[in-house]
């Protein structure tokens, strides 16, 4: 399985890095590819070092513009043109998308990808990963946009709300699995 994980490239607390983790060992030990954002800062590099560590894929997808903090011993590294782009590639290298804690990027990417969905323009699995509750205050909004006639299909079609990596997990090996 090709696993694109949208996450901050900040370094963060344990809070944070636990969850990071504990999502890389399940993918790496399963045998499966990281496609995340090329970098070796922050969470970013906590999770490529973790499936790394314990026999999975790297498969980096960067901009031009970062080159100089893409990880060196990825698998394979991708340089997109403009974030776009990046986005772009990262959905088509991968089978689902797990979104982690992050900031303006992560939100800018999580967003993309369920318009997308909701538009039928890909079908893949998305988690979003609720790590110390980072993300009630988006899930509370997207809630309120379906209640109020925001959204044309069911939010729970769109994404699956995990509170832990291995929940997480568990979601994609049975949605990848039976596609």
């Amino acid at each position: 399985m090709r696993i694109c994980v949208f996450l901050s490239a900040a370094d963060l607390g344990e809070h944070y890095t636990r969850p990071a983790r504990e999502l890389a060992e399940l993918l790496g030990k399963g045998g499966h590819t990281l496609v995340w954002g090329g970098s070796d800062t922050g969470l970013m590099k906590v999770v490529a070092d973790g499936v790394r560590d314990t026999g999975g894929r790297l498969v980096g997808i960067s901009v031009t513009f970062l080159q100089e903090w893409a990880r060196q011993d990825a698998d394979e590294m991708v340089f997109a043109d403009d974030l776009a782009e990046r986005k772009a590639l990262l959905l088509a290298r991968a089978d689902a998308v797990v979104v982690m804690a992050g900031g303006l990027g992560t939100l800018d990417e999580v967003t993309e990808i369920l318009e997308l969905k909701k538009h039928g323009l890909h079908d893949k699995p998305v988690v979003l990963l609720n790590t110390a509750g980072f993300y009630d205050g988006l899930s509370l909004q997207l809630r309120r946009m379906e209640e109020e006639g925001f959204l044309p299909v069911p939010l729970n079609t769109l994404f699956f709300p995990a509170d832990t990596a291995a929940d997480a997990f568990t979601y994609l090996e049975e949605s990848v699995g039976s596609r």
